[in-house]
This record gives structure tokens, C-alpha cells and sequence, in this order.
């Protein structure tokens, strides 16, 4: 990163740091427990950086989380696509109650935040603060009532889908679409989200199935890692219209790191890619409705410039040198989502939800 912050003036550098280290570094998702759960990764190793291609992509670890000045990760619990059935759950389970075990082994360096408030006595402790988030609710095996056991194990978001169609809404890696709107179980997960205070996540999530999802929830939405569809036109990126709608809300996107969702150039541009579809989204809906998802550890091609967490920084320069005012990038390091995941919160305790 030393030779990356180097082309930026010594002023930009100054501001630019100083801001990172002082602001909530938040990243809405990060797939690093696939290499915990499958190869055995030690979340509290540091492990070298992957080069151009590796399926087991290590760009996070504690050592370098820290390095990178994040204070509040979002890590996904990922069923693969060959796990069917009432299985589906139970994989789910599993790698939830890793995680716990991971946070109590490693609990002088990380903990699980279920709440803002947890998040941010977790970061006064000097403390990574770990968020839970199901990605795709094909993880309860059609039974929504499982949402309220996914709140009481920390679960803090649920993405109503990922690469399948459910029974709840079309994922925009379908080749056909299905159904149009929502699928049967679709209202009473949403509902029993809002109640509990789980943010409802749509990245994933297909236009034919978005609306109606959006329109289903009486508190804010994320999406935790996505990216713009005008700059890039991909299945996975947002129109306008549906980045309005989520702002709309009270919600916000978390970018994506992922160069194939960037740019049709792929591989071929550089961290700044990222920067410019937060551009985008701050022109459209206002940069109170970006915030940062990479996907670290779920995609195997490099964003040239930003090797891993450690390198996260160099946004923060870019932004910077961009002429962001330090406020809006507060927001988008950390602040934002914040603001959102309380949103959600407060709707909860409206309903009656129970917290813990």
C-alpha cells in the first residue's frame, strides 16, 4: 500500500488517514469464514495475500483487519448450492456456531455485535466488532419462523436470496425467471425481520422480485454488497431506480470490490473503479446512502491496487483527493450503515421485538 499512498499528495495522505483511523470502518460483507469452515483458516493468522487468481481467496484476517482500520465486519454465512432440503439449515447452523466459537477463542481482538450499541462497546474495547449475515433465506428450508432463531444466535442481516431462486424471491443469477413478485413465504420472513430487528438484504435480488420485497418492509434495506448498473450493466447492479427506492427507505448500498461487477474491463481497472460507482450512487441518492460491502473472500480476481483488507485506506485517499467533505466520508466508511442498522432496530422495538 506504501507505493499506492505515495502517488497521493502529502496533504491528501494527512486528511485522508487521519480521518480513516478516527471514523467506524464498517465493511457490510466479507465471505471469510468459506476458508475458516472449509480449509481450516485461522481468522487470527495473518495469511499472505492472494495474487491475480486463488479460489481460496485469504484477503481478510484479524492482523490485517486491523491494519486496514476496520471496526465492524460483516461476515456471510454462505450455503452452497449442492446443499438441499432441511439441510440447508442445518449447514446454516454450523457455520454460525463456528463463528461463535471463533469469537470466544479469539475474544481479546473480536467480538459478535448484534446491535449498534454492541458494535460500538466492542469498538471503545479496542475490539473488532463481528456481524452475522445469512446469505439467502433458501437457509431456513421454508419455514420463516426460523428467522427468530437466527436473531437469538446474533444474526444481524438476511439476504432473501443469493445464486437460487427460493421460495421467497427471484435471485438475479436466474436464467428464467419463475415467478414475477413474491414467493409464498416471502411477507412473513420480511415481517418476522422487521419485528426482530434483522436488516433484510437484497443484494442478490432479481428486479422482477425487488419492489414488492422493498415495499414489504416497514424498516430500512441494504443492500450489503452491489454496485451500479449505469456504470457497469451486470444482473447483480442496481438501476437508478432501484437505488432511489432503496434510499427511499432510509437505506443504503455497500459497494462491491468485485472488478467482473465494476467494469466490462474487468480485471483490467484499478481500486479508483470502485470509487467511481460510489460517485454514482452519491450523485443519484446522496452519499448518506453509500457504504462499503467488498465481498472480500467471495471472488477470486484481484481488484488491481487493493490487494486486501489492509489496503482499504486508499478509498478513504481517494475519496479524499475526490473532494468529498470529511462528513459524507464518515458516513460512507461506517456512519451510514450505523444510522440504517439503528433505523432497523428502533422499527423492532415499535413491534415488540425482543433484543439481546
Amino acid at each position: 500500500m506504501k507505493a499506492a499512498l505515495s502517488t497521493y499528495s502529502a496533504e491528501v495522505r494527512e486528511r485522508a488517514l487521519r480521518l480513516h483511523s478516527a471514523s467506524v470502518v464498517c465493511d457490510l460483507h466479507a465471505d471469510t469464514f468459506i476458508a475458516v469452515r472449509y480449509v481450516g483458516c485461522d481468522l487470527g493468522r495473518r495469511h499472505k495475500p492472494p495474487r491475480f487468481w486463488n479460489p481460496l481467496r485469504k484477503h481478510c484476517d484479524l492482523p490485517r483487519l486491523r491494519e486496514g482500520g476496520v471496526n465492524l465486519q460483516g461476515f456471510g454465512v454462505v450455503i452452497p448450492p449442492w446443499v438441499r432440503g432441511q439441510v440447508r439449515f442445518r449447514h446454516a447452523r454450523g457455520t454460525i456456531r463456528l463463528m461463535h466459537e471463533t469469537f470466544r477463542r479469539l475474544a481479546k481482538e473480536v467480538g459478535l455485535a448484534r446491535t449498534p450499541a454492541e458494535a460500538a462497546a466492542l469498538r471503545e474495547a479496542g475490539r473488532l466488532a463481528g456481524m452475522i449475515g445469512v446469505e439467502g433465506a433458501h437457509s431456513l428450508a421454508g419455514r420463516p419462523e426460523r428467522v427468530d432463531l437466527f436473531r437469538a444466535w446474533g444474526v444481524s442481516y438476511l439476504g432473501l436470496c443469493h445464486f437460487g431462486t427460493n421460495d421467497l424471491v427471484v435471485s438475479s443469477a436466474a436464467r428464467r425467471v419463475p415467478y414475477r413478485g413474491l414467493g409464498p413465504i416471502a411477507k412473513e420472513t420480511i415481517a418476522r425481520c422487521n419485528r426482530t430487528g434483522i436488516l433484510v438484504d437484497l443484494a442478490h435480488c432479481h428486479e422482477v422480485s425487488f419492489t414488492e420485497a422493498l415495499a414489504e418492509s416497514v424498516a430500512p434495506v441494504v443492500v450489503t454488497h452491489g454496485a451500479a448498473r449505469a456504470l457497469s450493466d451486470h444482473h447483480r447492479n442496481l438501476s437508478d431506480e432501484q437505488l432511489r427506492a432503496i434510499a427511499r427507505t432510509g437505506g443504503v448500498v455497500g459497494v462491491i470490490f468485485f472488478p467482473w461487477y465494476l467494469s466490462r474491463f474487468g480485471v483490467f481497472d484499478d481500486y479508483r473503479r470502485i470509487v467511481d460507482h460510489i460517485d454514482h450512487i452519491a450523485a443519484t441518492v446522496g452519499p448518506e446512502h453509500v457504504a462499503l460491502g467488498s465481498d472480500f473472500d467471495g471472488y477470486v480476481w484481484l481488484t488491481r491496487g487493493l490487494k486486501d483488507v489492509a489496503d482499504l485506506p486508499l478509498l478513504t485517499c481517494e475519496l479524499v483527493k475526490r473532494g468529498y467533505e470529511d462528513e459524507a466520508i464518515r458516513g460512507i466508511l461506517g456512519g451510514n450503515f450505523l444510522r440504517t442498522w439503528q433505523a432497523a432496530v428502533d422499527v423492532s422495538v415499535l413491534l415488540g421485538g425482543t433484543h439481546h
